[in-house]
């Protein structure tokens, strides 16, 4: 008996083993389930994950180095004195290379051999954007090796100048690819951002141009004439913003709104309300709520323009764009019309916050904002731009670029200039992740 078990147990095996040759392989394919999604399926939930991950970790993190807001209590607090971990950040990281980044890697290769230019052209901004702000943020990463699945799941790091280089090359590729004068199909509808406009995604690929070229201007002498000729290609108005709406249910809630319902560690930062007060700028109750004295301190909370339950969270901007050309000017020695792009970037931002013409010439009328075209300077640009970019992880590339505005640590003698590398790299991939770094160490393009 225990012999026949034995063979008819090795049948079995040798039949399995065989079942390719003579079983349908259709045979378990659910016709109600496909294998791939379409891309109007993919894309909005793509654009969601990426605002998502913008607007959470990346953004508060970063927000709370550069004194944007301050480290209340609990994680935060941690990290605002500094004490900013590998577990801090694993959310992070995993959630952009298995979320967006991943889908977009499967969609650009997807789309390429679908012959449908128009949606690997998104694709590809969106890679673009979402890579940037992880190189910048890390510095070395995983990139041309990485997202491969079971093939490789311990990717090399590239350089981050490599990174760049691709980064670029990639932006080119999509502005060819967004002009195609065909494509097998289109995103329409399914664009929550632009709703299909290829023009507009055209601007925002001349908007990651713009910030490719800028980060390196402590490398490259020309990087801000790059960064001004990519910048005039790009937004034309507020009405070009790029940024992602949420909606007004809570399953579709902005994630500083969530995070202000479920935790509220964070409240507004100390160098923005000295910056702020110091101008009574019109845009303080759109940025926090008035503490109980009527005004404005790290006793306020978040205010209603980034934090209420449909706001946008927003990639890149008109406003920014103007202060990228006011900033390349300033640079190349054209003071008149670095005034000229630095008057119009301010009111831009004024604009967008909600903020009445009235008040908004009244705050621009000062000398302190306004100073003249023969007196700006550069840290006239770049604390504008530091009050325009509330909560975005942008203005700690600013501030590391540039030492603008000036912060005092709030722990130690040093403030942190990266991310530290998530738990996960050092356990399941260390060999590859860079050693020796800690979070005062420099990346690439932050040179002394």
């Amino acid at each position: 008996m225990r012999k026949q078990l034995v063979i008819g147990l090795c049948f079995m095996v040798l039949a399995l083993s065989a079942c390719d040759s003579w079983i349908d392989p259709n045979v378990n394919v659910n016709p109600t389930q496909p294998e791939t999604a379409s891309y109007d399926v993919v894309l909005p939930v793509i654009q969601a994950s990426s605002a998502y991950v913008l607007g959470g970790d990346f953004g508060r993190f970063a927000s709370v180095i550069t004194q944007h807001n301050f480290g209340l209590d609990r994680q935060h607090l941690g990290i605002y004195n500094y004490q900013f971990t590998e577990a801090d950040i694993n959310n992070a990281w995993e959630g952009v290379y298995s979320g967006p980044l991943n889908d977009l890697k499967i969609l650009i290769d997807r789309s390429i051999a679908d012959g449908a230019p128009h949606y690997t052209g998104v694709f590809q901004v969106m890679y673009a954007f979402n890579m940037l702000t992880v190189t910048d943020l890390w510095g070395d990463v995983p990139n041309s090796a990485a997202l491969q699945g079971a093939v490789n799941t311990q990717p090399a790091y590239d350089a981050q100048q490599k990174v760049y280089t691709d980064l670029t090359a990639m932006v080119d590729q999509a502005i060819t690819n967004l002009s195609a004068a065909s494509s097998a199909m289109s995103p329409r509808g399914d664009d929550l951002m632009f709703g299909g406009d290829r023009s507009a995604w055209t601007k925002a690929a001349y908007g990651l141009k713009a910030r490719l070229a800028l980060h390196r201007v402590k490398r490259d002498a020309a990087a801000a004439q790059e960064a001004l000729a990519a910048a005039q290609s790009a937004m034309g108005s507020n009405d070009d913003d790029w940024q992602f709406y949420f909606g007004s249910a809570q399953t579709e809630a902005n994630p500083w709104f969530q995070f202000d319902q479920q935790r509220g560690d964070v409240t507004f930062g100390p160098k923005l309300a000295e910056l702020m007060n110091a101008t009574s700028d019109p845009r303080l109750p759109f940025y926090a709520i008035a503490d109980d004295a009527g005004g404005y301190s790290t006793d306020s909370w978040l205010g209603p323009f980034y934090t209420s339950i449909n706001s946008a969270v927003p990639f890149i901007t008109f406003t920014e764009m103007k202060f990228v050309a006011s900033e390349a000017r300033m640079r190349g020695g054209d003071k008149q019309g670095a005034h000229a792009d630095y008057l119009e970037a301010i009111r831009a931002s004024l604009s967008r916050t909600g903020v009445a013409d009235a008040d908004a010439d009244t705050y621009v009328a000062q000398a302190a904002v306004d100073p003249g075209a023969d007196a700006l300077t550069l840290e006239h640009i770049m604390t504008q731009k530091y009050i325009a970019m509330y909560t975005q992880s942008e203005s700690f590339t600013d501030w590391r670029r540039t030492g603008i505005p000036a912060l005092t640590p709030v722990s130690g003698s040093d403030i942190p200039r990266r991310f530290a590398y998530p738990q996960s790299e050092r356990l399941y991939n260390g060999a590859n992740m860079p050693s020796g770094l800690t979070i005062f160490s420099r990346v690439w393009w932050d040179v002394e």
